[in-house]
């Protein structure tokens, strides 16, 4: 994410704030620390998989500092320090799973090859993004979808992984429209895939891992798109 889509989502956030939503604080549901992207230094060059989930958890430092630098920092705490807490849930379990067959190691071994984003870079710190306040959501909309269309754009050759089956009205508008999905033959691994010519980026679209898992049918949707992705992205072997 460059520093002008950083500052467009920082100002969202400020006027949310300014508007009368409190920050997240351990007592009191509220809006969460602003969420910048991170991308291993071999990703856009190499190809590999950026992952793209629904939004963070929690507070994600929301009475932390919330610079460029401060946000870069937050998420490259979680992506490329080595194992952390966060590794055995469902998310990060599915990630080292995806990591493991496409790049040869673990999350954590793979990181340089590797990049973690998510469609609503503004959360709420408590509950299901579903259930978030509509206009936090709504108000971040235009300038979550621009900041993905410039992270996509920088990919060449890789498996982008969007875990959440509601899109927020972001990914479409990522992806300059609809796409042409094909999902066919995949219910059973609840995922639907394209592939962009331009790019060369195989696009996946499934439930987030948590509602995978809940289903029986995580292993499956890591099967399917480690297929697809073999198939379609043979240099990431």
């Amino acid at each position: 994410m460059t520093r002008p889509s950083f500052e467009r989502l920082a100002q969202v956030r400020a006027q949310l704030l300014d508007q009368g939503f409190p920050a997240a604080a351990p007592e009191c549901a509220g809006v969460a620390g602003l969420f910048l992207p991170w991308a291993g230094r071999r990703l856009t060059e190499a190809g590999g998989i950026y992952w793209v989930g629904a939004a963070t958890e929690g507070d994600y430092g929301a009475e932390r500092e919330q610079s460029f630098e401060a946000c870069h920092e937050r998420a490259a705490r979680l992506c490329d320090r080595g194992p952390h807490a966060q590794a055995h849930t469902p998310l990060w379990l599915f990630l080292d799973g995806l990591t493991r067959e496409l790049l040869g190691g673990s999350y954590d071994t793979t990181a340089e090859r590797w990049g973690w984003s998510n469609l609503l870079k503004i959360g709420w710190s408590a509950g299901a993004p579903e259930g978030w306040p509509a206009e936090l959501v709504e108000r971040q909309q235009a300038a979550c979808a621009a900041a993905l269309r410039e992270e996509l754009a920088a990919l060449r050759g890789s498996l982008v992984f969007v875990g959440s089956q509601d899109d927020f009205g972001i990914l479409g508008e990522a992806l300059g429209g609809m796409p042409d999905w094909h999902g066919e033959q995949d219910e059973a691994a609840g995922i639907w895939w394209f592939r962009d010519e331009a790019s060369g980026n195989l696009i996946v679209h499934g439930c987030h891992p948590r509602a995978a898992r809940r289903s029986h049918f995580s292993e499956t949707a890591i099967e399917r798109t480690v297929l697809l992705a073999r198939n379609l992205l043979p240099h990431l072997a």
